[in-house]
């Protein structure tokens, strides 16, 4: 296998964190939005206090600013 050079060992840290809060905050419940038609909104609370969301907006604005992970994480 060709190792993957494309991110920082920070982007891979981030990319589990995410992967981790979708195991357990969103694939329980994904079943039952599907059927209501939205998502809760307590998990976009949760994504965003965990930093997920609005990953390129400027620190200005409330993002985490561009020396973090941007949106293609």
């Amino acid at each position: 296998m060709i190792p993957r050079t494309l991110f920082t060992p920070e982007h891979e840290t981030f990319r589990d964190s995410v992967r981790r809060f979708m195991e357990a905050e969103v694939k329980p419940h994904d079943e039952r939005w599907q059927e209501q038609g939205y998502v809760d909104r307590e998990v976009w609370r949760k994504a965003g206090a965990n930093g997920f969301l609005c990953t390129s907006m400027p620190e200005a604005y409330g993002g985490s600013g561009p020396t973090s992970c941007t949106a293609w994480c």
